[in-house]
Parts: C-alpha cells; sequence; structure tokens
C-alpha cells in the first residue's frame, strides 16, 4: 500500500495543540524624569535631576532547573552538547528541556521511562518498567542512547533511575557534530539527543524526605540530603537514595529496586568540576508485555486486559551496576577554557528469564501463545573520554566560539554461552496459561562483542548583530569485533569511518523571536547481528544518519512555542522471516528509511495559576530504495503518523494544585502494513496539597495514570506489540526536614 498525502492525517492531534495567548512582551524596565516637578504649596522649589537610563534585569534563583518558564513544565534553557548552557530561541534545532516538575510529576517506580519523555511530542511511548524503549521522531532509543551529564552510555536498555535526575534535554536530530562519539545497543541516537542532568547541591540546605505508595502494594522511600560549604560554598555534596518493594498495578509483576548516588561538585573563579557516581540494583518478577504475530494470525487480536501479567512462573530480570561520571572545566585565560568528561557503567544483567527475545508469539486469531523461554545474561562495561578546549575569538562586530575536542569510546558485552529455548506450557492472552514446569535459570557468559569508537570535533559558533551561524564537523571511526561466547573466539570484524558534519543558521528578528534552518548528521557503527536472530554474529553495515530541518520560535506572554519541518534518513535494518517459518528470521539491511514531519509545541505559563505544556508530531515514516522497490513507500513498521500531549496545571492557591495531561497515539501499521494497529488516548490527573506539620513543610500528592483504565495495543521494536499499562494510582508525601 502506497502512503497517503501527509497533511490528510487525521485531527484529533492536532487539537492537542495549546492554544497561545496573546498580549505581553518581557521588557527591562526603565524610570526616567524628565518634567518639571512642581513646587509644594508656598514652599520652595524642589530641585529638578534627569537621571540616566537604568536597566532593571531580574532572574529568579531556582536551585533545581534553573530558568523556567514561571516554574513550569519545562525550561527555556538547556544543555546543547559542545555548545553548552543555551536559551532555546538560540539554536538551530528543536530543543525541549523538562523541567524537574515533569520528572517528578509524571515518573514513578511503577512507570516505564517514556511516562516522562512523552511530554516531548517528539517522543513516542514503547517501553516499560523492564525495558527503556521508546521512539524520538520515529527512531528506536533507549538508555544506552542517552547521556548523563554529556556523558553518553552511563545507562542502560533496562530500567532507569530517575530518582536522582533534575532534568531531560531533548535535542531533536542526528546531531553527532555537537556530542561527539558514544557506543549503543540495541539502539542509537539518530531521532535525538537526550541528556539526563544529575542533581547538585542547591545553595540552601536540603533534607528531604518521600514516601510513595502505588499499584498493589509497591512501597518507595527516598532520601534527597544536599549541603554546600567551604569558602562562597565552593564546595557541594547531594545524596540521593532509593528503596521500593511490593507489587505494581500489574497483577503479578513485582519490583525491588535499592540505589545510591552522590553528586559532588566544586568551582572557583578558575575552574569547575562535577563528579556523579551512584550504584543501583533492580529486579522485576513477571510483567511480561511483549508479543509477536505468528504467520497464522490475519488481524489485531483484541487488546487484552492490561491489568493481567502474561508471563510465568520463575519470569524474572535483574539488573546491578554502578556508574562515575566526571566533568572539569579549567580556565586558561580569559578567553579560553579546556575541558574533560569522562565516565564508566559498569553493569550486569544477573537475571533474564523470559520469553524468547523478550517476547511470546500469538500464533492465531484467537491469541493462543506458548510459553517459550530461554534465559541468559548480558554483563557489559561502557566506557568514555573527551578532552577539549573552547574559546573566543573577537574580530569587530563578529565573534567566534570555538570548540575543538577529542574522544574515545568502548564497550565489552557478555552473552550466555549457550540458549536453551523451552517450551513450558501454554497461554492465552483472554483466559490466562497452563505451566507445565518451572524454566531453567542457570547460565554462563562469554564475550559477545567488542565496541571501539574514537573520533575528533570542530565546531565553531559565529555570533553577528542578529545572526548566528554553527558549523561543525565530527569524523570518526569505530571497530566492532564479534565473538562466540562459548568458545572467545572472534567470528568477524568490521572497521569503518566517517565525517558528520552540522551546520546551521539562526535570525534573531526579535529578543522573542526567531527562525532557524539546520542539517545534521550522524554515522553509527556496524551492528552486530544478535542471538536473537538465524544470522547471529554477522556484522551489518554502518548507517548514516542524515537531517534537514526548518523552523520558527516564538516567546510571548509567558509562552514558548516552536514549529519545525524536518526530513530524516537512515540506512534501514530489517527482519525478514525464513521461509515457510515466521518464527525464525534474519536481520538484514534494505534500503533506508525516511522521516519526514512537522512538531509544534508550546509551554509555558497562560496566568499566575495556570501552566502549560503541549505539542504534536505529523510524521511521515517510509521505506524508500528496497530490494526491487518491493516495500518501497511502505509504512515503517511501529510508526505512529501522529502523536500529540497536553498537560495542565492550575495553581488554585498556595496550598492546592491540580495537574491533568492527555496523550494520543495515532494508528500505526506493522508486518509489511498487514495489520493495523489502532491509536489509543490516555489521560492522567492528580493534585497535591503543600501544608507545614509540626514546622515541617510537607506536599501531600495523588496521581492517577491512565485514568480510564484504556486497554490498548502500542507497537513497539518494529512489528511487536506491548499491552498497555492499566490504571496505576502513586501516593506520595514528601517532607523537608
Amino acid at each position: 500500500m502506497k502512503r497517503i498525502p501527509i497533511m490528510k492525517g487525521q485531527l484529533l492531534a492536532a487539537a492537542i495543540v495549546c492554544a497561545v495567548a496573546a498580549g505581553f512582551t518581557p521588557a527591562a524596565a526603565y524610570a526616567q524624569e524628565t518634567a518639571e516637578t512642581p513646587a509644594p504649596a508656598g514652599g520652595q522649589k524642589i530641585s529638578e535631576y534627569t537621571m540616566d537610563k537604568v536597566v532593571v534585569e531580574g532572574k529568579q534563583d531556582r536551585p533545581d532547573s534553573p530558568g523556567a518558564l514561571a516554574d513550569g513544565f519545562a525550561l527555556n534553557s538547556g544543555g546543547v552538547g559542545f555548545l553548552g548552557e543555551k536559551a532555546v530561541l538560540e539554536t538551530p534545532f528543536t530543543q525541549t528541556t523538562l523541567s524537574n516538575k515533569t520528572v517528578e510529576t509524571f515518573g514513578a517506580p511503577g512507570l516505564p521511562l517514556d511516562s516522562i519523555l512523552t511530554n516531548s511530542p517528539s517522543v513516542q511511548a514503547a517501553g516499560s518498567v523492564l525495558h527503556n524503549d521508546f521512539t524520538f521522531r520515529g527512531f528506536r532509543a533507549n538508555g544506552t542512547s542517552s547521556y548523563v551529564n554529556g556523558i553518553p552510555g552511563m545507562f542502560t536498555q533496562f530500567n532507569a533511575p530517575t530518582f536522582m535526575i533534575d532534568r531531560i534535554d531533548l535535542i531533536s536530530g542526528p546531531n553527532g557534530g555537537i556530542s561527539g562519539t558514544g557506543s549503543h545497543y540495541e539502539s542509537n541516537a539518530a531521532g535525538g539527543l537526550i541528556n539526563f542532568v544529575a542533581k547538585k547541591a542547591p545553595e540552601e540546605a536540603l533534607t528531604r524526605y518521600t514516601q510513595t505508595f502505588s499499584g498493589y502494594g509497591s512501597f518507595g522511600e527516598y532520601l534527597d540530603i544536599a549541603r554546600r560549604f567551604g569558602q562562597d560554598n565552593a564546595w557541594g555534596v547531594r545524596i540521593n537514595t532509593e528503596l521500593v518493594n511490593g507489587e505494581t498495578s500489574i497483577h503479578g509483576e513485582n519490583i525491588k529496586a535499592r540505589g545510591i548516588f552522590a553528586n559532588i561538585d566544586h568551582r572557583d573563579e578558575k575552574s569547575a568540576t562535577n563528579i556523579l557516581t551512584g550504584y543501583r540494583y533492580i529486579e522485576v518478577e513477571g510483567g511480561m508485555r511483549w508479543f509477536k504475530l505468528g504467520s497464522a494470525v490475519t488481524k489485531l487480536p483484541k487488546a487484552p486486559e492490561s491489568s493481567a501479567d502474561y508471563g510465568f512462573d520463575g519470569m524474572v530480570k535483574a539488573s546491578r551496576g554502578w556508574i562515575l561520571a566526571l566533568n572539569h572545566e579549567q580556565k586558561i585565560s580569559e578567553d579560553w577554557k579546556a575541558f574533560f568528561n569522562g565516565g564508566l557503567n559498569r553493569n550486569n544483567l544477573t537475571k533474564n528469564v523470559s520469553g524468547v527475545n523478550s517476547a511470546f508469539t500469538i500464533k492465531n486469531n484467537a491469541g493462543d501463545y506458548d510459553l517459550y523461554v530461554n534465559n541468559g545474561g548480558t554483563p557489559m562495561n561502557t566506557y568514555y573520554a573527551q578532552l577539549g578546549a573552547q574559546g573566543r575569538i573577537i574580530g569587530g562586530e563578529v565573534q567566534h566560539t570555538l570548540t575543538l575536542a577529542l574522544d574515545h569510546s568502548w564497550r565489552n558485552r557478555k552473552s550466555a554461552t549457550g540458549y536453551v529455548n523451552k517450551t513450558i506450557g501454554a497461554g492465552n492472552i483472554y483466559t490466562g496459561f497452563v505451566q507445565e514446569r518451572l524454566p531453567n535459570g542457570d547460565y554462563s557468559t562469554g564475550l559477545a562483542e567488542k565496541q571501539k569508537l574514537w573520533g575528533w570535533s570542530v565546531v565553531d559558533q559565529i555570533d553577528y548583530q542578529k545572526w548566528q551561524f554553527l558549523v561543525g564537523v565530527h569524523k570518526h571511526f569505530a571497530t566492532v569485533d564479534s565473538y562466540t561466547p562459548a568458545t572467545g573466539k572472534r567470528t568477524a570484524s568490521v572497521d569503518s569511518d566517517a565525517f558528520s558534519p552540522t551546520y546551521g543558521v539562526v535570525y534573531k528578528a526579535a529578543d522573542n523571536l526567531s527562525v532557524y534552518a539546520s542539517h545534521s548528521e550522524s554515522f553509527d557503527k556496524g551492528t552486530v547481528v544478535s542471538n536473537t536472530y538465524v544470522n547471529s554474529g554477522e556484522i551489518l553495515a554502518p548507517a548514516k544518519t542524515k537531517q534537514n530541518e526548518i523552523g520558527i520560535k516564538h516567546e510571548h506572554a509567558g509562552i514558548l512555542t516552536a514549529l519545525s519541518f524536518f526530513d530524516i534518513s537512515q540506512a534501514n535494518n530489517i527482519e525478514v522471516a525464513l521461509a515457510g517459518d515466521n518464527s525464525k528470521k534474519y536481520l538484514i539491511q534494505d534500503g533506508k528509511d525516511r522521516h519526514k514531519g512537522v512538531e509544534l509545541s508550546a509551554s509555558g505559563s497562560l496566568s499566575d495559576k495556570w501552566n502549560v505544556m503541549g505539542g504534536f508530531m505529523l510524521l511521515d515514516a517510509s521505506r524508500e530504495k528496497t530490494k526491487g522497490g518491493q516495500y518501497d513507500g511502505y509504512d515503517v513498521s511501529g510508526r505512529a503518523r501522529w502523536n500529540g500531549i497536553i498537560a495542565l496545571e492550575y495553581q488554585a492557591d498556595e496550598k492546592l494544585g491540580l495537574v491533568g495531561r492527555a496523550r494520543y497515539t495515532g494508528k500505526s501499521t506493522i508486518n509489511d502494513e498487514k495489520i493495523a494497529v489502532p491509536g489509543y488516548t490516555t489521560f492522567d490527573l492528580g493534585l497535591n496539597y503543600k501544608t507545614v506539620l509540626a514546622r515541617t513543610p510537607a506536599v501531600f500528592s495523588l496521581m492517577c495514570y491512565n485514568l480510564t483504565n484504556k486497554d490498548y495495543w502500542m507497537a513497539s521494536r518494529g512489528d511487536q506489540l506491548y499491552v498497555s499499562r492499566p490504571r496505576t494510582v502513586v501516593l506520595s508525601a514528601r517532607f523537608d526536614l
């Protein structure tokens, strides 16, 4: 089936667009006395003075998430790779920075990471509590393709520790030219960059204790302690801890998590240093959500009950690991500084007993499936180091901000030495399952893959009057080696290299209005075919991603609005079924994916009592240049045409606040457009109440996600389906001691 024109899609997501109120343009305050001042009756004439122009500028002090729009859901500035902290109006890309309020309002222990990330219309939900999967402008991503404090590879594809996160920077598009080289697993950063910024110690001392209750019996305890000390408060320490245990809103899904993170920073006139280190263990029992469709399925089965567990006795995934991330800047002169960014992530998926390829295969239209399971683990160590310099060069009215950087990243991944796939029972998505025996939980691991990437970057930001130009290039070299885990023998190797340029232009027509255009690219290393495919161990050719984007940004009446048009292309890796057996598949590279779209977002303050955040993305994701043209013009599997979100906060008074959110995902297709997956809309609603108990400030919150308890299918990981999460109620009590 060929694609329909992009502007004939549904109108529901368009209704999600936030209305931008008219009226107010922020300006500096001026005071000037020019008129003659009359003398008081019967008195001496007062002396007259003409004052010089006085410009009064103010910046509210917010320890967490600086730069928020009226303390709202999003910020008007954020981190942009090598460019550092940049105002949204000054970047030639779609830039969104989610505030700490957004992280805390829409994140919870029993919710996937995409519950937070989908507040950007660029992001579509595709994950679960087990996995961090999501799509960014239609490209699959997970924790391994994200950054922490500007350092890639510090998270995994498993559940992410959001309790230590202050804000999240999202830069749409493949911007390798301003971010350096990262190593990824089961994903890439083709759709954009996501940077998680850890909490730092604010100026005021903080001792915060939070308790949560969610689902059928999941309890959580959190400590957040921060202090600054030394001369001029130069040193800061912030400790965040987590302890979670109990059953989520899915019957039979239990979470155990414990973690501790410490962020230590130091600042003086010549340097700034930040060290983040932490450990986390998380175990999830049950919670099976992913399904594939067998060749006998001719229509999409009705979505099953979202609160049911489709796993089995003995299903478990557990991960433990620790990270260390270091950022340092050293002032060399008034105009130049040197910087270093480095980190390591040592993570071990210690338990992984689940369906083969993390999914069960539905065999027929009635919803029957076999409990076809295996076990294994994927210990992996990730390392990153970057060294560079940045400085200003001024000539007349032209200012250059030049960045030079070298970086190196490498990852070693192990896998099970032998997978034993067994059928331990049978089930039906509507009536349950019968398990005949327990799965085997024993396994051993061996080296499966080594990635080594190194590169250099040159970026020049040129400022001239109302114009800003960005010119950057990144060159990196990649080596990928594949090994047989059982023997340690190298089976394949590929070397690759490429230039990834980035260039853009911003014109600030006014202080609150800018228009821009940009081109950006990224280059992935060769992909080692995993053991879930028949051609396991092969290495597919590296894939380059290119994006062209134009847009306009406007801040008016307390609302920041951005409109962009983008066109992204990427070489495509696809699954191809073995003839006569749809359960056995090859992974091959065939043609390319083309993602063209429109994105509109708005965030800010409607009034003293109202905050808003919302937007939509209209995406035309299709396949091009496939073998023999067989699938040219077909949908990219699982990519919704429409994606929209709107969130509103009402602060009734100093104590009571209400928040609501609606998310819409349009229909998509899978299995070469043979199966249509319906769209869905979910609603979240909550309130918080501030009070003082025995001189202790407290905030009590009640949040309900998926308010209507809607059951629906989510298209995920290409042709796979994911059962939605049910209504989830979260209660929390926060005390500032």
